[in-house]
């Protein structure tokens, strides 16, 4: 599979060369990502490449959120980083069996994963952005976790992190204050 690379400034570029034409032939491209890479160069990149916006309905909202927000050093305390990664879920008995891929979205404090639906954009959007490993989940006596290298396509990381920030839409002044 061939792989792009995303870059801090939004810039997808493929054999160290931006490529020109249509972003959309990339989509199904395997992705690898700068490691100075943040949420706001996620945000850069859709303003990069206008057409990734048809991806999600979202991200028309959510860019409007970033752009109004370009003071550098935007990060929550509470967490190091933000992490993308796959989860493999496997139902069985009783019912029908089945096999669900998801894609997540998580902060990252002292190595736990926090979910982000209480935090504002605003103060995700300089924290670094990594892509984490496929984790499957094994419930049974204790909670087993297996994680295996795998792979992100352009379209799974940008409607991905469109889904999971759609739980944390609401813009930062819009939060109560005591």
């Amino acid at each position: 599979m061939e792989s792009i690379q995303i870059h801090k400034n939004g810039m997808i570029t493929k054999k160290e060369k931006e490529f020109s034409g249509s972003i959309l032939k990339f989509l199904g491209h395997s992705i690898k990502i700068d490691e100075t890479v943040t949420l706001r160069s996620f945000f850069m990149m859709i303003q990069r490449y206008p057409k990734l916006k048809n991806i999600s309905d979202i991200l028309d909202a959510l860019l409007e959120i970033a752009s109004k927000n370009t003071a550098p050093g935007l990060k929550t305390e509470e967490l190091k980083s933000l992490l993308f990664y796959k989860t493999i879920e496997i139902k069985g008995f009783p019912g029908k069996p089945s096999l669900i891929l998801y894609n997540n979205l998580k902060g990252v404090s002292n190595e736990k994963n926090i979910d982000l639906k209480f935090f504002h954009l605003e103060t995700l959007l300089d924290h670094q952005l990594n892509l984490g490993n496929l984790q499957h989940i094994v419930f049974g006596e204790k909670e087993d976790v297996f994680e295996y290298e795998t792979i992100y396509t352009l379209f799974e990381f940008i409607e991905g992190i469109a889904w999971e920030l759609s739980f944390n839409f609401n813009p930062l002044q819009c939060s109560i204050r005591r």
